[in-house]
């Protein structure tokens, strides 16, 4: 046995696909977002000033970022309002753009898996409470 042999870290369990389906997304609360003249969704995100460095005299640092969303991501965003579950969306999705219901539910789950990654959303567990939910936005990152 090694002295200093690492812990191999378990992989918590898979959620199951229902407990996916019954959840619902909410949007970031932190973030603003507006639809432009092609009726694109376009999110924006206040960037944190960095720390002074050798050339921040000389070049001006960007206080947001935008995100243009195409067609079927802007309506997915549209639908994320905290009420509709997953798989309400996925029907939704299957209804819009003709799409078989497994196909949208697998299409839709890799979108959400994206943009939770990036912070921009959060599934909420059919179980978890409301008021859980509006106090996880007031902190701030």
């Amino acid at each position: 046995m090694p002295l200093f042999k690492r812990e191999k870290r378990s992989e918590p369990p898979p959620v199951p696909l229902e407990a996916i389906l019954a959840s619902r997304p909410v949007r970031n609360p932190a973030l603003s977002w507006e639809k432009n003249e092609r009726g694109e969704v376009v999110i924006t995100i206040k960037l944190e000033p960095s720390k002074p460095g050798l050339f921040s005299g000389f070049f001006r640092e960007p206080t947001e970022r935008k995100i243009i969303l195409d067609a079927v991501g802007s309506f997915v965003w549209e639908l994320m309002d905290g009420e509709r579950t997953v798989g309400e969306i996925a029907e939704r999705v299957s209804e819009r753009f003709k799409l078989h219901r497994r196909e949208a539910q697998t299409s839709l789950l890799a979108y959400l898996q994206m943009l939770a990654s990036k912070g921009l959303i959060a599934l909420i567990a059919p179980s978890a409470p409301q008021s859980r939910v509006e106090g996880a936005g007031s902190a701030e990152r």
